[in-house]
């Protein structure tokens, strides 16, 4: 008679990502707060005086708008690690294409448009760390025999 088969165990890469991202969810929300509350004030304080009022305006919604997509991309990118961490790979897909979308657009804001947070831009290693994590073959392995599909 064959023994039963023990469930795998989780390899450590993939409790690895997991953290990284959750830390790189928890500062893209944290410099997503802090873009969206900032005051008029406070950037009419830190912009040059030749630029008009109107200008600084239409910064101010770009800057606060990209704060609250940073509020809401971390918090569903905490979502979707934390199923990931269970072992669906179809959250593990989504994960590493939200990972992947939240850093070209955190750096097409930063070097085209310069308006991302620096805290936010912070988010961006360990999100790229732990969604490489994500793709390496111990990992894939791991989500290949948990769900074959």
């Amino acid at each position: 008679m064959s023994a039963p088969q023990q469930p795998l165990s989780r390899p450590r890469v993939v409790d690895v990502a997991f953290w990284l991202l959750a830390v790189g969810a928890v500062v893209l929300i944290g410099g997503g707060m802090l873009a969206a509350t900032v005051s008029f004030d406070a950037a009419r304080g830190a912009i040059d005086s030749a630029v008009s009022d109107e200008q600084v305006r239409q910064y101010l919604m770009l800057y606060r708008g990209m704060g609250i997509g940073s509020v809401l991309s971390g918090a569903g990118l905490a979502f979707l690690a934390g199923r990931t961490r269970g072992g669906d790979a179809r959250f593990r897909r989504a994960t590493i294409g939200l990972g992947l979308a939240v850093t070209v657009l955190l750096a097409i804001l930063a070097f085209v448009f310069a308006v991302a947070q620096p805290v936010t831009l912070a988010a961006v290693l360990p999100i790229v760390a732990g969604v490489i994590l994500l793709t390496r073959p111990a990992s894939s392995a791991w989500y290949t025999a948990k769900d074959p599909t």
